[in-house]
């Protein structure tokens, strides 16, 4: 590929400089380290381009004359001579470059390892009289004039004289030429040192001795050389051997910045100028089939993929642990698990499968009919008993009113037809009880127990006749007296129905399987041995007296007593968390705290109030169609009791769209309303005639049952999973412990627990230990976060931006500001004046002082999206450039308002949103204003700063990071669709990542992943030019059940994007689930080794002692806690076609915890996880609730919304919008 014609001064258009250029300043290059790009050749001769293209002949750089130069430049540049064709690398932890310049070719030669070349020009490695640079910032010889950065050729590079040249041409500071942006030589990158005879001396390498490069030519060189290569003495081999890492010492050792001879660890450098690859999005060659290239720019169309292509059909195993990781310090921890044994178990296990019928008496007559709704004949009796049923007087009525179903209403089957719907599993699990209490003498007395659903074990088999039984009339309630006879009717009256009785279950139980214990040893010894039967069956025994005890909600307890009190009809309740798990040769009892929200018993009021904004019933008037939803959503499948009378609990399936005095029946062919009926047939005269009417008949037109709001109240023992914003808060500041109260709440918890005295347990021969689980563990060192300026070492996961400077610093030269809060123009202006400030010394460039603003109180009523828009459009007008950003002033962090606005800014007007909260502008204070800055910093496509070592594998080769998760809508408003997202990363040092998401219907895999993969690849090389030879794929929202299928699903979708690019691609993939939602805590057992709170600190690291000895699975802490006691992160790789080591596996995945770019801490799990977490939940804010149009029924359901999903704007696909 030729990038300029002979001569001819033509800049590439990813910035670089041809010799014609006069100034040689270069073609500013917007991927290359700081603003304003392009590599400033002083003398205006010999080529600067990035791909190692010689311009001075107007064609492509030869190999064999030029030095072919590679992305994977370590601590290199590009070292152009100007005569001869000749290219000469700094090498410091360079790349793999071909070294095949000559040895003193007259630009700087630096291949001699230690300085420059034998004209005297300074290189950053070193001066040509000395070799001793250890901070790889040489010196020039005679005539040197600059040598850039540091001329000490004694010592390595200093914070207190950055910028300095003192070369034997004389003393002068040179900062980074007028960008400011390094500190060596007087280019605009502050990269090159001096130039003499317009040779350029644009590389930095370092002094190191050997590490893998050409012998001839010096030791500078990174790995993979041309054929006149020697083998160095890393990782470097013969002729075009591997990479080896440059730049390290005599001594050995990897340098920072060029080594020091007595070898060791480099001293690093201040600034970006210093760091390994700097400026480089890539490493590897570009493509050079025009077939490659065609198909990875994304002009060819996407490939048709065979569903049967064989690579699809391909079973994926997950892999094993590939051995212990060793680096790090040790230390010790205590861990919530307590040892359990079963030594005096049953040699057998019986597993008997349980089915939960409806009595054929009341299959059809009770509330659990075939659709799980009230029946015809229950309706019209309820209907006589205070529960109204609609006539179709009020169909006209109600033509204007919206239904709240997410998807048209279908006909539905006649109800003979219609498949039976499972019943509750709360009921299935009291009616297993009953059917054990009523028929003990069944048993034998031998202890069964079982999981509340289909499954039930017994330490001994049952002798029951062909080893079933069927167990009938089985009722949950208890025994119910005979029902007394229906009155006689009056004159003229039909009879009445008689009573239906108590509703009954049939109950059958058959053997199914039996199950040995002896499995769980010979798991230990063999890992293909299917140990998950038995496993279950003993969890399944030791929960079984708690969930007779407590209301059981997925694996944990709670218990009802001493709840703490929320707003909105809420309570927090206590209980814990209980596992039996399988670790190193052993089985241990998972035990944590646990607390969750559930509704209050009281009146259904204190619920719908909050809801609707209203202090009182009184406040209440018409429902607006917004209002209506969302009350409707709020009290969805909550189950009242009527207190007009008693009867048994009923669901809520919507409300009426008109209140009790307008909603019309008809009884005995009287019209009345609903207010009006309830006081003729019970006396009842409602308090609060003008509010709306719960359904608890059922969803489907024309079957509503209708009971007023004050008749109702709330049944105690259900969950409550419609959480908002405030409840959140305040459960955190609840359930918030230090490590030491929690430890002890954990043990405390064990012993009430009563696992000594249960006799379920001590059937199935099972023994719990009373203390908690001691365990070692690791600490591994944090990486160094570097900045244009400076790098540091983070101490406790934390760092700050004082006097740091972004690696590549956006510029805002048109943006507006929105203020709908309640707040004064002098602290709007002076909360700009300190965002400016703070832009200006952290390397953001804000080129317009002053945004436009428009205030709310100058466009009354407008809402926030009008507003947005009339912002828009004057920056439009500004003649700035195009508008890039929108701050928007907030009153408070309410949700919904941030959702219209991220709405606004992300799907209709293609520039990013920055939401600041009132109070923040008020106070305005340095660190908030830092990292706003950092914000919108990474919005604007800039960087704010990467890591200074090489991550494993990223750095070694092309590779693309990868983060998926699933977002699924919370249990309780309706059936809206799942959010998926994928990120993929777009540099080497994943610094910047890109978004796509998707709608999809609740599926735990990634239904559109194929085609967001393929078109996540293509922007990896429209960024990089280079395709991506290696994938690792971090994977969150899996629980611990799901990850073999995801595993298959999501490995053929990979594979199916591969071949949608190109038939011959098929990169190695590295597999790896994210689980935070588990209940592992570790408690420091020496406190000096604990945090200034007592947690674990960041880095920790567990992969023994409480992990399966065979899953390649471990524990991470990659943060350190703010509140209460830090939660690690659990790995599991599960399936590694890259071949990664654990400890490599394990520092890559805590190391990328610390390029999460919108704070200075570095975060709890692998920052790809992360943003995909927030691309989704940025995504929610992406449907719009449509509606079914007109209303046949008169209401509003609690599950029928149309959700349209708006698609990110296009403008934004390749921005990190989601940060």
């Amino acid at each position: 590929m030729s990038y300029s014609e002979s001569g001819g001064g033509h800049s590439d258009q990813r910035g670089y400089s041809s010799r014609g250029s006069a100034s040689g300043r270069g073609y500013d290059d917007p991927n290359r380290v700081g603003s304003g790009g392009g590599y400033s050749q002083r003398g205006g001769y010999g080529g600067d381009q990035r791909r190692g293209s010689d311009s001075r002949s107007g064609g492509d750089y030869s190999r064999s004359a030029s030095g072919y130069e590679d992305y994977n430049r370590g601590g290199g540049g590009y070292g152009v001579s100007s005569s001869g064709g000749s290219r000469g690398y700094a090498g410091s932890r360079g790349d793999y470059g071909y070294n095949t310049g000559s040895y003193a070719s007259g630009g700087y030669d630096d291949r001699g390892g230690y300085g420059g070349g034998s004209t005297g020009h300074g290189s950053y490695g070193g001066g040509s009289s000395s070799y001793d640079s250890r901070g790889g910032y040489g010196a020039s010889s005679a005539g040197g004039g600059t040598g850039g950065g540091y001329d000490d050729r004694s010592r390595g590079s200093s914070r207190d004289d950055r910028g300095y040249v003192r070369g034997a041409g004389g003393d002068r500071p040179s900062y980074g030429g007028r960008d400011d942006r390094g500190y060596g030589g007087r280019e605009e990158r502050g990269y090159g040192a001096s130039s003499a005879g317009g040779r350029d001396d644009r590389g930095y390498g370092g002094g190191g001795d050997r590490a893998g490069g050409d012998r001839r030519g010096g030791d500078h060189s990174y790995g993979r050389r041309d054929e006149r290569g020697a083998s160095g003495d890393r990782r470097g081999s013969g002729r075009g051997g591997d990479r080896g890492y440059g730049g390290g010492g005599r001594g050995g050792g990897r340098s920072g910045g060029g080594g020091g001879r007595s070898g060791g660890r480099g001293e690093c450098g201040p600034g970006v100028g210093t760091v390994v690859g700097s400026g480089y999005e890539a490493v590897g060659e570009p493509l050079a089939d025009p077939r490659l290239v065609e198909e990875w720019s994304g002009r060819a169309e996407a490939r048709e993929v065979s569903a049967d292509d064989p690579d699809l059909q391909q079973e994926f195993l997950i892999c094993r642990r590939p051995g212990l990781a060793k680096g790090g310090k040790s230390m010790q921890l205590q861990v919530n698990f307590f040892a359990v044994s079963v030594d005096s178990a049953p040699a057998e296990i019986f597993k008997y499968h349980v089915d939960v019928e409806r009595s054929p008496d009341v299959a059809t007559d009770s509330k659990y009919g075939p659709s799980g709704d009230a029946s015809v004949d229950q309706k019209n009796e309820t209907m006589d008993d205070g529960e109204i049923k609609e006539t179709e007087k009020n169909e006209k009525k109600d033509t204007d009113v919206k239904d709240m179903e997410m998807n048209d209403v279908p006909a539905l089957p006649k109800r003979e037809q219609r498949p039976e719907r499972p019943l509750p599993r709360s009921l299935v699990r009291n009616v297993i009880n009953a059917a054990l209490r009523q028929y003990e003498v069944d048993f034998g007395g031998i202890r069964v127990v079982h999981d509340g659903m289909s499954a039930m074990y017994a330490p001994a088999m049952l002798s029951w006749e062909a080893h079933c039984k069927t167990f009938v009339d089985v009722n949950p309630d208890g025994p119910s007296p005979t029902p007394p006879p229906p009155p006689p009717p009056a004159a003229g009256e039909a009879p009445r129905r008689p009573f239906r009785g108590p509703r009954t279950f049939v109950v059958k139980m058959k053997l199914a399987e039996t199950i040995s214990t002896s499995t769980l040893t010979d798991y230990y010894s063999n890992p293909d041995v299917n140990v998950m039967p038995v496993l279950q069956a003993l969890d399944v025994a030791a929960r079984h007296l708690g969930a007779q005890r407590l209301i059981a909600v997925g694996r944990n307890f709670f218990s009802m007593k001493k709840p703490f009190p929320l707003k909105g009809g809420k309570e927090l309740c206590w209980g814990y968390h209980q596992a039996i798990r399988v670790a190193d040769r052993k089985l241990l009892m998972n035990v944590d705290q646990a607390a969750t929200v559930f509704y209050a018993p009281k009146e259904l009021m204190e619920i719908v109030l909050p809801v609707l904004n209203a202090r009182s019933a009184n406040d209440v008037r018409s429902l607006q169609d917004r209002d209506g939803k969302n009350l409707a959503r709020a009290l969805r499948k909550i189950e009242i009791v009527p207190t007009h009378r008693k009867d048994r609990k009923r669901a809520i399936f919507g409300i009426s769209a008109l209140p009790a005095n307008e909603t019309m029946v008809e009884i005995k062919g009287e019209s009345m309303s609903v207010a009006d009926y309830f006081g003729k047939r019970y006396n009842v005269n409602l308090r609060y005639p003008h509010l709306p009417l719960v359904n608890v008949g059922s969803k489907r037109p024309g079957k509503e049952n209708w009971l007023p709001i004050e008749l109702c109240e709330v049944a105690p023992g259900q969950r409550c999973a419609n959480i908002n914003e405030l409840d959140t808060a305040e459960i955190i500041r609840q359930t918030s412990q230090p490590p030491r109260a929690r430890q002890e709440r954990i043990v405390d918890q064990v012993r009430q627990a009563g696992f000594e005295n249960d006799p379920y347990l001590a059937a199935f021969g099972i023994k719990v230990e009373q203390r908690l689980e001691t365990t070692d563990a690791r600490v591994m060192d944090p990486p160094d976060v570097q900045y244009a300026n400076v790098s540091e070492r983070p101490s406790g996961g934390q760092w700050n931006l004082r006097d740091k400077r972004f690696v590549e610093g956006a510029t805002m030269r048109n943006w507006g500001v929105v203020v709908t809060a309640k707040i004064g123009e002098r602290d709007v202006q002076g909360f700009v004046r300190n965002l400016l400030d703070m832009a200006g010394k952290s390397g953001l460039n804000i080129e317009d002082s002053d945004p436009h603003m428009i205030h709310m109180d100058q466009h009354r009523g407008a809402q926030v999206e009008e507003l947005m828009k009339m912002c828009f459009q004057a920056m439009k007008e500004r003649n700035k450039g195009p508008p890039q950003l929108i701050m928007v002033i907030k009153q408070d962090r309410s949700i919904g308002s941030y959702g219209d606005i991220k709405r606004m800014s992300d799907t209709v007007l293609g520039i990013p949103s920055q939401c600041i909260v009132s109070q923040n502008v008020r106070s305005a204070k340095p660190q908030y204003c830092a990292n706003v800055c950092l914000k919108i910093n990474m919005k604007l496509s800039g960087k704010n700063s990467i890591l200074r070592e090489p991550l494993p594998l990223v750095s070694d080769a092309p590779t693309i990071i990868i983060g998926a998760d699933v977002e699924h809508p919370r249990s309780g408003i309706g059936s809206r669709p799942s959010i998926a997202s994928v990120v993929a990363s777009l540099d080497r040092y994943s610094a910047k990542y890109v978004a796509r998401v998707a709608a999809q219907k609740a599926s735990s895999d990634i239904q559109l992943l194929p085609h967001m993969l393929r078109d996540l690849f293509l922007a990896y090389y429209q960024s990089t030019s280079r395709k991506p030879e290696h994938v690792i794929y971090y994977r969150d929202g899996v629980s611990e059940g799901q990850c073999y299928d995801i595993l298959q699903v999501e490995m053929r979708a990979l594979r199916k994007a591969f071949k949608m690019i190109s038939e011959d691609y098929n990169p190695p993939i590295t597999f790896i689930i994210v689980n935070k939602r588990h209940h592992m805590r570790a408690f420091p057992v020496n406190q000096r080794e604990a945090d200034r709170k007592g947690n674990v600190i960041p880095g920790t690291v567990i992969d023994t002692g409480i992990v399966d000895s065979h899953r390649f699975d471990f524990f991470l802490y990659g943060h350190s806690g703010i509140q209460g006691t830090s939660v690690p992160c659990h790995y599991t790789v599960l399936h590694d076609e890259n071949k990664m080591s654990a400890e490599d596996v394990q520092r890559l995945t805590y190391h990328l915890g610390y390029t999460f770019a919108r704070c200075t801490r570095s975060v709890s799990f692998a920052t790809p996880a992360y943003y995909a977490h927030l691309a989704a939940a940025r995504a929610r804010f992406f449907l719009n609730e449509g509606s079914d149009g007109a209303s046949t029924v008169g209401s509003f359901n609690s599950s029928s919304s149309n959700f349209d999903f708006v698609e990110l704007h296009n403008d934004l696909k390749n921005c990190m919008f989601f940060i």
